[in-house]
């Protein structure tokens, strides 16, 4: 960093940084919290508890008004436009197998009597995959099966069985609704106690039974039809949903519910907040899209939000941006200037450091000849006498 670095400035640009940093976080948090009210809404997970071969799958829903005057024969119907459908767009399914799945449901009030007294109950009449889109949370027994040929199997909740047979455990035992004999094969608890599902699944006791069994005992329209269809690109799925069902459009709506939490549609959402709680039918949504319904309003106020937080985040850049330009800070000259310190510093390190001792150089010994070595044997084992010099004896004049 040089000496002309305004410090002041550069401190407002880290502080204005933090401040982004802050805005960002907030952003991520309404998200997760947009997560959270999606993982509540268990229906919009059907393709993924249908298939397990990890392909997209979307739920693609119709509400329509009592009446309409629909019937499971239509949500049949629509069922094999749409496998016809899918087989023009070249969507085959394995052998033996469906590549998607559909379910529907009328919604009624019926007089359920049991041994303990009669009680009127909220009532679904439902026909097709309905517990793959809607799995209950059994305290006992189980959902009954799809097929129309054996109607006769109910599910109460708990309220309703209380109230019934003054107990939970009443699996095998039968109710008489509408003069008909039913009998009980599941007893459902309330997924939560608080928040928007209860108030969307009210107070009122609730019977789940199979559309063909209710046929036997009340006439009301069908009012939602679902379908998990593949949805390789975005929009496939409600394009092939549009073209095999038709309904009238002034008493029913459409949407692609899994798509609900999309940045999209939210911000379209957020649009129409002020006319959120304006109604122009007479749909009575069931209980799982009003709960819906309630999380699609509360992610369209945090939707304000996040767009605020997500505009003071991109404001604080730039802001930050401009005040490290001015204030004559560079993050080349810096990092240059860092890395000369570092190499001054080294290089001073380096020539105060003590010179190491030299290490006594060891004296390297001559190789001797094989020659010598055998010499030097012969002289050690030689005699000592044959190197002892005779005397010689000095020589005497004649006398």
């Amino acid at each position: 960093m040089s000496d002309k670095v305004n410090k002041k400035l550069l401190k407002a640009s880290g502080i204005v940084a933090l401040v982004m940093l802050a805005a960002l976080l907030v952003v991520g948090l309404f998200e997760l919290v947009v997560l959270g009210m999606r993982s509540r809404l268990g229906f919009l997970d059907a393709g993924k508890r249908w298939s397990a071969s990890g392909d997209r799958f979307a739920v693609v829903s119709l509400y329509a008004e009592q009446s309409a005057g629909l019937t499971g024969d239509d949500a049949v119907g629509w069922a094999r436009s749409i496998d016809a459908k899918l087989l023009e767009a070249s969507v085959t399914p394995k052998e033996g197998a469906r590549s998607w799945t559909y379910c529907y449901a009328a919604d009624d009030t019926v007089s359920v009597r049991g041994t303990k007294g009669t009680v009127n109950a909220k009532t679904l009449a439902v026909g097709g995959d309905f517990f793959v889109f809607h799995p209950l949370s059994f305290e006992y027994g189980g959902g009954f099966l799809n097929d129309d040929s054996i109607p006769r199997g109910v599910v109460l909740d708990r309220d309703l069985a209380w109230r019934v047979y003054g107990a939970e455990n009443i699996i095998g035992m039968t109710v008489e609704i509408g003069g008909e004999e039913f009998v009980i094969v599941g007893i459902a608890k309330r997924e939560s106690g608080s928040g928007p599902y209860k108030r969307a699944y009210g107070d009122s006791p609730r019977l789940y039974m199979s559309y063909a069994g209710y046929r036997k005992i009340g006439d009301a329209g069908v009012t939602a039809f679902e379908a998990a269809l593949p949805n390789p690109v975005t929009g496939f799925a409600l394009n092939i949903f549009k073209s095999a069902v038709f309904a009238n459009e002034s008493t029913s709506v459409m949407r692609e519910s899994t798509a609900r939490f999309s940045l999209k549609n939210r911000f379209a959402n957020m649009k129409e907040l002020s006319y959120a709680w304006v109604s122009v039918n007479k749909i009575e949504y069931p209980y799982w899209e009003n709960e819906a319904r309630v999380y699609d309003y509360r992610a369209a106020v945090l939707m304000i939000f996040e767009i605020a937080a997500a505009a003071v985040a991109v404001i604080s850049l730039l802001l930050s941006f401009i005040l490290l330009r001015i204030s004559g800070y560079s993050v080349l000259q810096s990092a240059k200037n860092g890395w000369k310190k570092l190499s001054e510093a080294r290089a001073k390190k380096k020539r105060e450091r003590p010179p190491k001792p030299a290490k006594p150089q060891k004296q390297k010994k001559a190789k001797k000849t094989k020659q010598a070595e055998e010499s030097e044997k012969s002289e050690e084992s030689m005699p000592e006498s044959e190197f002892e010099l005779t005397e010689i004896p000095e020589e005497r004049g004649n006398t």
